[in-house]
């Protein structure tokens, strides 16, 4: 049975663990808290996003947490909507570092060389697009990566090894019985 962003939106609880637990068993969504609480709860009444994934049958979405490298996550595709977003946080990075007016995330960076929360993509399967990764959440993220590398601040893995390729943590969800 199909499940909606609509559904999803009616089923919507104030607390997020009761929202997750009703879409899980009323509408047997097998989404991971993480994933969950960024795509559809901390979206909730966000009509020019739901509007963006409206047609997307979320019951057909696997959900996998894998690394990409910075390589890989210039080429993520952003609705147009949120390009800005993208655009700004890394022009803002670029030109000052990163700065956030939240201590944890800044020491989190300079510590880890990437985000607290792994952003949450999807394939082209899943929108009926041609990207093989599309962005739905951490456009923020994202551009302070795009930042980042451009001023060649994220560590090298190995030293023969450009700054692309470390690896990022991101949440992937792929049509079933594809990989993403």
């Amino acid at each position: 049975m199909p499940i909606s962003w609509t559904a999803i939106q009616a089923l919507h609880e104030p607390d997020l663990e009761r929202h997750w637990a009703r879409c899980r068993d009323e509408l047997t969504l097998d989404c991971p808290l993480a994933v969950f609480e960024e795509l559809f709860f901390e979206h909730h009444g966000d009509d020019d996003f739901g509007g963006l994934y409206r047609a997307i049958d979320w019951a057909t979405a696997v959900w996998t947490e894998t690394d990409l490298s910075g390589v890989m996550l210039r080429r993520v595709a952003v609705d147009r909507g949120y390009q800005y977003a993208v655009d700004e946080a890394r022009a803002r990075t670029l030109r000052e570092g990163l700065v956030d007016a939240r201590p944890a995330i800044v020491e989190h960076w300079s510590l880890h060389h990437t985000w607290l929360r792994p952003p949450v993509l999807v394939t082209g399967d899943v929108t009926g697009r041609g990207f093989q990764y599309e962005l739905l959440v951490g456009f923020t993220r994202l551009g302070n990566l795009l930042g980042l590398l451009d001023r060649e601040e994220v560590p090298e893995l190995k030293r023969q090894e450009v700054p692309e390729m470390k690896r990022h943590r991101v949440w992937v969800g792929a049509q079933s019985g594809r990989v993403g």
